[in-house]
């Protein structure tokens, strides 16, 4: 069973918490509600999954993302306020995503997506793009969701990955890939569609919107579309969008 340990300061958000975890018996949990005993239980044991509040009695500004970073684990930020300035202080850290506390009920949304990035793991994504750096980049925001993430950089590559894990899901294509093997972009798509895999989504990554080149791709098969310099969040809910409709 997958560990997860949760930190928040409120006495009535942990509990409930506890009451919802009891329930669903998914997790092997433990909850504490300040830094210094998050600290303490990180350095005894290993977690999968952490769901932290920003602020906390002994670490007002958010140290409890970079603690848990520490030790290699992204976690879902349980926060009172989001807003730009927040998100863009907390651009380097590795974080599932930041679920707003206002109301009780968006525990059980913190709950969905832990159950969700468990689901994840039998989930395969392939990314192609010439751009070492860019590759990494998705290969590693993909993985703090636990997709099972291949990325290769030629269009001659996906093909061969497509082979050999015919369990994939979903394609991410970079429209202006260079030509490998006689084949680019456009053509990868156009081959990927005569595999006529209903469940194996392509979403092109785009320098310009409503262009030409968008609507070339769009209609040689490609099911979405995606600026390069999205933000991260809209990054996700395309890829999990995408998702939704071949799952």
């Amino acid at each position: 069973m997958a560990k997860l340990l949760i930190v928040d300061e409120s006495t009535i958000v942990c509990a409930v918490f506890k009451e919802l975890l009891e329930k669903c018996d998914c997790f092997d949990y433990e909850i504490v509600q300040s830094y210094a005993d998050a600290k303490n239980l990180l350095k005894q044991k290993r977690y999968e999954y952490a769901v932290v509040s920003r602020t906390l009695p002994d670490a007002k500004n958010g140290e409890i993302i970079a603690l848990f970073n520490k030790y290699n684990i992204a976690p879902i930020v349980y926060t009172s306020e989001l807003n730009e300035e927040l998100i863009e202080s907390f651009e380097s850290a590795n974080i599932v995503e930041y679920i707003l506390r206002h109301r009780f009920d968006n525990v059980e949304q913190v709950l969905k997506r832990l159950k969700q990035l468990q689901e994840n793991k039998n989930i395969k994504i392939i990314i192609v793009h010439d751009s070492a750096i860019y590759r990494h980049y998705l290969k590693n925001s993909l993985a703090m969701h636990n997709f099972k993430v291949l990325a290769v950089s030629s269009a001659h590559k996906v093909i061969h990955k497509l082979e050999l894990h015919s369990d994939t899901s979903l394609v991410i294509v970079d429209t202006h890939l260079k030509e490998s093997n006689g084949m680019d972009a456009i053509e990868l798509v156009k081959y990927i569609r005569k595999l006529e895999r209903e469940n194996l989504k392509v979403l092109a990554l785009t320098y310009e919107s409503h262009s030409y080149e968008t609507s070339c791709f769009l209609n040689e098969g490609a099911d979405d579309y995606l600026l390069d310099d999205a933000s991260k969040d809209e990054f996700y809910v395309r890829v999990y969008q995408n998702l939704k409709t071949s799952c």
